[in-house]
């Protein structure tokens, strides 16, 4: 039963193939940042007692994907979500949900029918549909079907330019019709594509991999960095994770091994096409990884050169991360060296994630994420080991070439 005070919204996520499965634990990662519990958030689609975990609930758990409906008490959460996200398209308002068209007018919510009959607003009407296409032609009929007078008989005036309500009907894969609505004038919305400054083509100083952007602010948003957080990246490399981190107001800190790349000797490089090199407040300098927050106005990252491999590694510091967000070197890039083969790089990668979950038990504070990649090669599980202290949030598996991948994993400290 839908209590009085709650709505019904509609996610629309982003319908990537290589990075689609990250949009639902990203939202439910920020809804639970602004204090929705997941089990409150999805109470639609799973009973109270039988919740699955977080890392249990993908795109073939709800149907509809990627049209997710949720449940809301506070509307003010929506411009906030929307404001730091990179995988929800946007947050709209539920109108009706049918198995077919015709049924769309019989299954109304009240809680849209003050816009619909309102004749002192306009509007703007489009479709969205999942993984096809369709003419423009019959976009066109299906509006006028949805919205016209054998449809919901909309009372708003059209307005195609600035109107103050832009209703869309949402086709699913499998032919199902949800019709939802936002205050394109009255609801806050977000700039469109705000990490899109961030892209590294842009970048002005790079390494040899740099962590692009999206999977930066993705990470970011795993780790639910929020302002005045301290973060921690061991393998900080050009600063990728920390620029994300520091955008959302965190205070960065960074490790990295290779001090020629940190301060821009030999495999760090000026990136020739960043447009920041055109600006006139720009100084020729040597590169180093300092650049790339003066590109952006954010305060620089707190950065030490040291190995935290190494046995005498001493952070002194216990309990006093809130996140710790990082790309370990042993990942993709090592399985494209020339040297060494697959035993040896194994032996890498194991080593390297054990030191890194030691120093992450010392250094996390309790209730602080561990965010980071792990690869996976051919004839690899897909699974994630568990590990004493932490329990396990999430892992989604990015697609990368030649049949890699890896896993953007997500644990909590105990």
């Amino acid at each position: 039963m839908i209590q009085e005070q709650e709505h019904i919204v509609t996610l629309v996520l982003n319908q990537s193939i290589e990075m689609g499965e990250f949009a639902i634990q990203e939202a439910i990662q920020l809804f639970e940042l602004f204090g929705i519990p997941y089990q409150e958030l999805l109470k639609l689609y799973f009973p109270i007692n039988q919740f699955p975990k977080k890392y249990e609930i993908t795109s073939q758990t709800l149907p509809n994907y990627p049209f997710v409906d949720v449940y809301l008490k506070d509307l003010d959460i929506i411009p906030k979500v929307l404001s730091r996200s990179l995988m929800i398209h946007d947050i709209l308002f539920t109108i009706s949900r049918a198995n077919t068209i015709e049924e769309l007018p019989m299954n109304v919510l009240l809680q849209a029918m003050p816009y619909i009959e309102n004749s002192n607003l306009s509007c703007k009407c489009d479709i969205i549909t999942s993984f096809f296409k369709i003419t423009q032609e019959k976009r066109v009929e299906l509006m006028e079907q949805v919205f016209g007078e054998k449809g919901f008989n909309c009372q708003n005036t059209i307005n195609l330019t600035e109107p103050d309500i832009l209703y869309y009907l949402m086709i699913t894969k499998d032919q199902k019709y949800i019709a939802g609505f936002n205050l394109a004038k009255k609801k806050k919305r977000r700039e469109k594509n705000f990490a899109r400054i961030y892209e590294l083509p842009n970048r002005i100083y790079l390494g040899p991999v740099s962590l692009a952007h999206d999977l930066a602010f993705l990470m970011a948003n795993q780790a639910q960095v929020k302002e005045n957080d301290f973060v921690f990246d061991p393998f900080a490399g050009t600063g990728s994770s920390l620029v994300a981190c520091s955008h959302f107001g965190a205070i960065c800190f960074g490790s990295e091994i290779d001090g020629y790349l940190m301060k821009g000797h030999c495999i760090g490089y000026i990136n020739s096409k960043s447009t920041y090199l055109k600006d006139p407040n720009y100084k020729q300098v040597k590169p180093y990884i300092n650049l790339n927050f003066q590109q952006y106005n954010l305060p620089p990252p707190n950065l030490i050169q040291t190995d935290i491999h190494l046995p005498n590694f001493n952070p002194r510091v216990d309990e006093f991360f809130d996140a710790i967000i990082c790309d370990p070197p042993y990942g993709i890039r090592a399985s494209i060296q020339q040297d060494g083969n697959e035993q040896d790089l194994q032996a890498n990668r194991t080593a390297i994630y054990k030191r890194m979950f030691e120093v992450a038990r010392r250094v996390l504070r309790k209730g602080g994420r561990l965010v980071y990649l792990y690869p996976l090669f051919k004839g690899m599980e897909k699974k994630v080991e568990k590990e004493d202290g932490f329990e396990l949030i999430d892992f989604r598996e990015q697609k990368m070439v030649d049949k890699r991948s890896r896993l953007l994993v997500t644990m909590e400290k105990l």
